[in-house]
């Protein structure tokens, strides 16, 4: 197969157009015509990961993350970035994104994590205006309610967390859960609004933990943590619909952050 028809497979279930602005999907490097021996799949486009593609004959990576975002002036290999880039086009080995588009919509990457939970009765938390079946997070029911502190538990069972963050509400139960993979605290008002009793996500800063109005448990779980699953998820897809092709999980942890103890 041709990157491009791995690409239009790939499209098809999540257009770029569902994309944020900011973002920055797509075949990032290499050419569209060329022919594709397997495809390696992580959360991440690392060195690591390149030079693991390149030991087991895979000359695709399609990660979750694209390396960079913003334009670049050069690149020379002063930064990770930079080294990884001239690393894929040095031996032909192609890089996709798939990021916020798979992000948006309702079989992508918060539904893996609403699975996780085993929430039921699933919507979109903050859908676009002109398709409500296309959004941002997800909101749904846990099968009865559960104290905060047996939510907690289940939570850090379900994404291995190292720990969480979390700030605290006036809330006796949990049944009703809001969820966004990666950097949600920007839904936090809407899951308020939607009745959710918890709201689980990554990345919350300091002041962003306050938005919790004291109406609603909020979690960081981290980064990682939220979305470690998509790269099964877009495995399990290309692999429905291309079975006999070379289509291979990253055996690379690429979380960088650690916990202590």
């Amino acid at each position: 197969m041709l990157a491009k028809e791995i690409g239009a497979i790939l499209e098809e279930w999540a257009p770029p157009y569902l994309a944020e602005s900011y973002d920055n999907v797509g075949l990032l490097v290499g050419n569209p015509e060329q022919e594709v021996k397997g495809v390696l799949i992580n959360l991440d486009m690392t060195e690591e990961v390149v030079d693991e593609a390149i030991e087991r004959g895979l000359n695709m990576v399609v990660a979750h993350h694209p390396i960079w975002f913003s334009s670049r002036k050069r690149l020379n290999g002063e930064d990770y970035v930079s080294r990884t880039i001239m690393k894929a086009i040095k031996h032909d080995v192609l890089l996709y994104a798939f990021h916020t588009n798979l992000d948006n919509i309702r079989t992508g990457v918060n539904k893996e994590m609403a699975e996780r939970l085993q929430l039921t009765d699933v919507q979109i938390l903050h859908p676009k205006k002109e398709d409500d079946q296309v959004g941002a997070g997800m909101i749904g029911n846990l099968d009865k309610k559960v104290s905060k502190g047996e939510f907690l538990q289940r939570v850090k069972e379900a994404f291995q967390c190292g720990g969480i963050r979390f700030a605290d509400a006036e809330v006796d139960k949990i049944q009703r859960v809001a969820i966004c993979g990666g950097a949600g605290s920007f839904l936090t008002s809407a899951a308020i609004a939607l009745g959710a009793d918890a709201f689980v996500t990554a990345d919350i800063t300091y002041h962003k933990f306050f938005d919790n109005e004291n109406k609603i448990l909020l979690l960081d779980i981290g980064h990682y943590e939220s979305e470690q699953y998509t790269s099964g998820l877009i495995a399990r897809h290309l692999l429905e619909k291309i079975p006999n092709f070379a289509i291979h999980l990253s055996k690379i942890r690429t979380n960088p952050v650690n916990y202590y103890p």
